[in-house]
């Protein structure tokens, strides 16, 4: 019976300092996500092309028109997007993401918002777990494009559409089941900072992202 005790013990201990059988040192992965995006961005200089140029002997209501499409832009709307990036050591996630997104204005006007992204995320209790939770950090190029504003009828509408691009920074947590070897499914929701530059027309401001995504593992 002792002998019995000790061989048990003996299993038990190898089986503890061994790998999961499904753990990977390298592995790739290909994620969709879509949902919802919301936008407040704050011009710093709205002048030049989103500005006439005779804005300074408009009436009050006239600048009031053109300030409230160019001097704060808050939105929301759809977003979908995808990621490609590799899992290293079954805790660390290295990738690029893309996303797009078209948004509404309060001001009635449309936009569209593209980001780029490199992303670090940390699985907190691996990816071999069924239960994936994970916090996100990334840095990229995006680029918004928006209507300008010109006059008609000596009303202020929107005009000819007008791009500005910039830095974004995010970070982010998300939860995934994966619930097959080569599959999970999830939510995430990311904060970012937006800032752009382009020459007379510079803004920051920050998104919100609400998503849910589907991978693939390879």
């Amino acid at each position: 019976m002792r002998k019995g005790l000790a061989m048990s013990i003996v299993v038990l201990l190898g089986l503890g300092a061994a790998a999961p059988a499904d753990a990977s040192l390298f592995e790739i992965y290909i994620r969709g996500d879509g949902g919802f995006e919301y936008l407040d961005m704050t011009a710093l200089d709205y002048a030049g092309a989103l500005n006439p140029a005779n804005y300074d002997t408009l009436p009050r209501d006239q600048q009031e028109v053109i300030d409230n499409m160019t001097k704060n832009y808050k939105g929301e709307g759809w977003m979908a997007g995808g990621s490609v990036g590799v899992l290293l050591l079954d805790f660390i996630d290295l990738g690029v993401d893309f996303r797009q997104s078209g948004l509404s204005f309060d001001s009635g006007t449309d936009a569209d918002l593209t980001q780029l992204v490199l992303h670090a995320a940390w699985h907190i209790l691996g990816t071999e777990m069924i239960f994936d939770p994970s916090l996100l950090m990334g840095f990229g190029y995006s680029y918004l494009t928006t209507p300008g504003v010109t006059l008609a009828a000596g009303s202020a509408v929107a005009g000819e559409e007008v791009t500005t691009n910039g830095f974004i920074g995010r970070v982010g947590a998300a939860l995934d089941i994966r619930f097959l070897s080569w599959m999970s499914v999830g939510a995430a929701v990311d904060f970012s900072f937006l800032y752009f530059d382009a020459g007379e027309n510079t803004s920051w401001g920050f998104n919100t992202d609400i998503l849910g995504r589907l991978s693939f593992h390879i």
